[in-house]
């Protein structure tokens, strides 16, 4: 399959899908990432930005001049880079591959009134205008693992991110890049790259070797599985349901959908996927 090829597909994906997932998903909020329910996390609304409150924590830490410029790569509807702005004063940009995502994230932006702050434009992020301000700050939300290069994904980082300042990715890794070798997780493991169109699942291993190759040094890690909601009640019907369909799942997009999270939600379980938090240093030039 083509890069091209696979960009359609990812777009594709979420411009059928968004819509499901803001209103049959953990938020009616606009956010459409996993709630994360942490220590001292007391409210649906808290677990859902827990992410975002730790980006905000990174940027006050680090205690710039000047207003920081942030970049969402894979932003969604623009949830995360509009919490931060209520949050912490940044400018930022946010990047999605799907068209219906870019509009909706326009409508957020301006109807919260931080059309003078904060902009979405519809491009690929392992792929980026020429002309795109550095940032202090670029993170990846649930997105990196659509990459269709983690290569490229990181030299476009790389790029974008002035030397000292940060790249953030949260999302699903390998705890161990041999597991193809095991049959019944390289199934479930195939399942879920398949509904979820999952093109860069890695090992800590392997992406840190990218991050290293593209002049970035580690900083933090945090793995975040033990706080996901795994095995509610409605996981277990969504497991019988796609059960009885089998494949027949993948020619409904939002079946397709259910399809790779039922995968996904044995790979948590089984310890074959963790969901992490990872923090990156740009160094010099």
């Amino acid at each position: 399959m083509t890069n091209n090829t696979l960009s359609q597909h990812i777009q594709r994906f979420y411009d059928e899908n968004t819509g499901f997932f803001l209103t049959l998903g953990h938020s009616s909020e606009g956010s459409i990432h996993r709630a994360i329910w942490a220590y001292g996390v007391s409210s649906r609304a808290e677990a859902l930005h827990y992410i975002d409150d730790k980006i905000c924590k990174l940027l006050l830490d680090n205690n710039y001049s000047s207003e920081p410029h942030i970049v969402d790569l894979g932003c969604g509807v623009a949830s995360s880079l509009c919490y931060i702005e209520s949050q912490f004063s940044v400018t930022g940009l946010g990047i999605t591959l799907s068209e219906k995502q870019c509009k909706l994230a326009e409508q957020r932006i301006k109807k919260q009134g931080y059309s003078k702050k904060l902009q979405c434009i519809q491009s690929d992020f392992c792929k980026l205008p020429k002309d795109l301000q550095k940032a202090d700050l670029a993170f990846s939300i649930e997105s990196f693992v659509h990459a269709q290069s983690a290569g490229a994904f990181f030299h476009q980082a790389s790029s974008l991110v002035k030397p000292g300042g940060l790249l953030v990715i949260c999302d699903d890794f390998l705890t161990d890049e041999d597991l193809s070798h095991d049959k019944k997780a390289a199934y479930w493991l195939e399942r879920f790259q398949e509904g979820w169109v999952i093109n860069s699942l890695l090992s800590n291993e392997q992406v840190n070797k990218y991050a290293t190759q593209a002049g970035f040094k580690k900083i933090e890690s945090q793995n975040l599985t033990p706080y996901l909601e795994i095995n509610r009640p409605r996981d277990y019907f969504i497991s019988l349901l796609v059960r009885v369909l089998n494949k027949f799942s993948l020619k409904n997009p939002y079946l397709q959908m259910l399809y790779g999270g039922d995968a996904l939600q044995k790979c948590l379980s089984k310890q074959w996927i963790n969901y992490e938090f990872k923090v990156w240093q740009k160094l010099n030039d």
